[in-house]
């Protein structure tokens, strides 16, 4: 079984994320007021052989669309819903996947109209995902081959694996001391990237150890500059602060030193305030903020 099939395996729920992949589809379809041939295949395929959707039924494929068309339709449209598709796709890679599904049906018809590129632009930024970032998915869904271009991007993560480990490590360790919630929080998030569903609790666990055995009594600051020497593009440095604030968050509490140790980062990987306002909204949506207990308001 791929990671795909790991990450969206299930039987039909009101929160699974391939609903919300599904409303991202319907929502670029009906953008331009005109549902084509070609669009309305494109979505036909990917719903039959796009190996996400495989091991679903006729009857629970065709539940999924119901739950996506009766929120686009109950919210008056696919825009209205972009909060909504954010929140119930809270990993990088289901956003990615959400954006190039979206593509494929816009350019579906070899035609993209100002209405659609409006779709997409929001679409991208309700994901928060990188310009240089969406612009790529975007030219291979172009090209029709998406796909491939979201595989070698999880192939890029799995090399970058260790330094965001050892990132969510130090974001733990930042207070003088590792919480068991901080611990859970990044194997939840762990669990979130795709190229790390194929371990074990115990690898995970071992990793884990790893990482806080690495980073310990090491000065933070010097550590991720040696961080951001490896994880050299924008929106991976993006997505790591996600990931560190998801961490940040799982205790339910704020430590000074937390707070000095995102502001290291921040510096380090070049960001500006609006990104780091974004990233912690971004981490408030994930699902292991309630491990730790209550999280702070959106």
């Amino acid at each position: 079984m791929s990671f795909l099939r790991k990450m969206f395996s299930g039987r039909v729920k009101t929160d699974d994320p391939r609903r919300y992949l599904i409303e991202a589809m319907l929502g670029a379809m009906e953008a331009d007021g005109d549902i084509s041939d070609e669009e309305m295949n494109t979505l036909q395929g990917n719903l039959e052989g796009h190996e996400l959707f495989q091991g679903l039924t006729g009857d629970e494929v065709q539940r999924f669309l119901d739950l996506a068309a009766d929120a686009i339709r109950g919210a008056g449209g696919g825009k209205a819903r972009l909060a909504d598709i954010a929140k119930g796709l809270p990993s990088r890679q289901q956003r990615l996947t959400a954006y190039a599904l979206a593509c494929e049906v816009c350019v579906a018809d070899r035609e993209l109209v100002e209405a659609e590129i409006d779709f997409l632009d929001d679409l991208q930024k309700a994901l928060s995902l990188d310009e240089a970032e969406a612009q790529e998915v975007f030219e291979s869904a172009r090209k029709l081959s998406g796909l491939l271009t979201l595989e070698e991007k999880t192939v890029k993560m799995k090399g970058l694996m260790p330094k965001f480990v050892d990132c969510m490590a130090l974001m733990a360790a930042a207070d003088g001391e590792v919480h068991h919630q901080e611990r859970l929080g990044i194997r939840a998030v762990l669990r979130n990237i795709p190229d790390m569903a194929v371990l074990t609790a115990d690898e995970l666990d071992r990793a884990i150890d790893e990482a806080l055995d690495r980073v310990q009594g090491k000065d933070a600051a010097t550590e991720l500059m040696g961080v951001a020497e490896v994880i050299d593009q924008p929106a991976d440095r993006y997505w790591t602060t996600v990931y560190m604030m998801i961490v940040a968050l799982a205790d339910g509490k704020s430590d000074w030193r937390e707070v000095a140790f995102l502001e290291a980062a921040k510096k380090t990987f070049a960001l500006s305030d609006y990104q780091m306002d974004v990233a912690m909204d971004t981490a408030r949506q994930f699902p292991a903020v309630a491990i730790g207990g209550e999280a702070p308001a959106p």
